[in-house]
């Protein structure tokens, strides 16, 4: 029933501004409309999040999760999601941005930084209690994310069938893809039925691609005689002299 997105956005602007999303969203139970409830989740907090310009990056998290909370309460009938105060649906949530990285957590879903063979678990008030809830307060945890770190996001029943010692030994000692084949096949061969969404991501150093020619700043030509010194540049004659700077450089 779990929905996973990873959205890394191609705009400059945005990837500067926003970074690149990693989300899991985790349904607990066998309910019959559990994958809708989670696919609603999954949307909501993703076009909210990258949409919403009124704020900084910590902010609109908390509003896109409140959003999607508000959109479950609306609908908890129609999704079947019960009566309870508090839902079946977790949320895992990661925003990287250069070496920054932002992560939430509420529900069934955990969060791990694994750093230098240690694996750390990120705080989280609010794990006990899955969306929709009446009153939703996410807290965002703020930190660095450094070359070699990896990153997993996991349903908590995947953890509570095999624990998190092997959920570090797999990402210490494979690629995050492998390690979260492996610990698929490890939660089916030990049983374990229902919410399986893990996912994992790797900080490495990024190399450039491409090279860019030496510029070569352009001169006017020798005037000839009897003629106007004038520049071959548009709008760098002497006008004022920051004017023609300016232009002079956007041209090179």
């Amino acid at each position: 029933p779990d929905t996973v997105a990873i959205v890394e956005p191609t705009i400059g602007a945005t990837a500067r501004s926003k970074g690149s999303l990693f989300l899991v969203v985790a349904g607990v139970g066998r309910g019959r409309r559990l994958r809708d409830a989670t696919r609603l989740v999954a949307d909501t907090v993703q076009g909210e999040y990258y949409y919403d310009e009124s704020a900084g990056l910590v902010a609109c998290l908390e509003k896109a999760i409140r959003a999607a909370n508000r959109l479950l309460l609306a609908q908890r009938d129609r999704l079947a999601l019960g009566g309870g105060p508090t839902g079946p649906i977790g949320v895992g949530l990661a925003v990287v941005r250069g070496n920054e990285l932002y992560v939430v957590t509420t529900g069934p879903v955990e969060a791990y930084l694994v750093r230098q063979a240690h694996l750390l678990t990120l705080p989280d008030s609010g794990r006990a209690h899955g969306l929709p809830m009446e009153e939703v307060a996410p807290e965002v945890w703020r930190g660095e994310i450094a070359v070699r770190d990896s990153l997993v996001l996991v349903s908590s029943n995947v953890t509570a069938k095999l624990g998190p010692d092997e959920l570090k030994d797999a990402v210490v000692t494979l690629h995050p893809q492998a390690a979260m084949e492996h610990l698929h096949h490890r939660f089916v061969a030990a049983g374990g039925t229902g919410s399986d969404a893990a996912l994992a991501l790797e900080a490495g150093e990024v190399s450039a691609t491409a090279r860019r020619g030496r510029l070569i700043p352009a001169r006017p030509p020798e005037p000839l005689a009897g003629l106007p010194d004038r520049s071959p540049i548009p709008m760098a004659d002497s006008v004022g002299g920051g004017m023609a700077a300016v232009s002079s450089g956007a041209r090179r």
